[in-house]
């Protein structure tokens, strides 16, 4: 029984460090002339988050030029305008200090979970990019110099539900090879050794791509790593 006490906790240790972590989307809808940032399960729900977590809103019209932003912050989320139709708009969203512990992961800081009695496995900051497509534009298949970022090498918006797309996953501007890109209906694509997948959505609608990346801490930071995620959200029409 002694044993069982002692190895208990490193078992559970095991579990939540393999154990699939769950991730919530990001991404932009338009709705009454304004356009929202989203955080959720694309096509479930839509979760209440601080605004001020939103660091950075960007849009690009057709001929790739950008478009002044208007953010409006509401009490949990954050909206804007634009003067004209965007083609693409892109989002940074840093959501802070994370914790592992044997009871899961939480939203807090090391000292925060400690505080509660919580056994901490490891600590992390959480940053998450994001870009949706609205219109067809060369500027669509552009890298935005953010620092993780799935690039269409087609325009998705204008291909064909069977058309098989490739997309370039860059970290820091450079392509992140070996690297699992997810969609929205839970498949899993490897990027080949220049950063590049091949994907095909075989139906009409919304479709979301995402990555995950992990990084050692800069600067001296307290964390362990920083963890980037990157989404891309566009709808094939045709």
């Amino acid at each position: 029984m002694k044993s069982l006490k002692k190895i208990l906790p490193v078992l559970l240790s095991v579990f939540f460090i393999s154990a699939p972590v769950f991730a919530h989307h990001l991404w932009m809808t338009t709705e009454d002339g304004m356009y929202a940032v989203n955080r959720g399960m694309i096509s479930e729900r839509i979760d209440d988050y601080d605004p001020d977590c939103v660091q950075k809103i960007r849009a690009y019209g057709q001929d790739g030029q950008e478009i002044p932003v208007q953010r409006i912050n509401e009490a949990e989320q954050v909206k804007f305008k634009t003067e004209t139709t965007p083609a693409m708009t892109s989002v940074v969203s840093k959501w802070g200090d994370r914790v592992n512990t044997t009871r899961g992961k939480k939203l807090m800081s090391r000292e925060q979970a400690e505080n509660e009695g919580l056994t901490v496995i490891s600590t992390f900051f959480s940053t998450q990019f994001s870009k949706t497509l609205f219109e067809p534009s060369e500027q669509n298949l552009k890298p935005l110099d953010m620092k993780f970022e799935i690039v269409p090498l087609q325009d998705p918006l204008s291909a064909d539900p069977d058309d098989a797309l490739q997309f370039k996953l860059l970290f820091e501007g450079k392509p992140l090879g070996d690297t699992a890109i997810y969609t929205n209906d839970d498949r899993r694509i490897k990027t080949d050794e220049n950063g590049v997948a091949r994907i095909t959505f075989g139906q009409t609608g919304e479709h979301l791509l995402y990555a995950k990346h992990q990084s050692p801490p800069e600067n001296g930071e307290k964390f362990d790593y920083l963890k980037f995620m990157t989404f891309l959200t566009f709808e094939v029409k045709q």
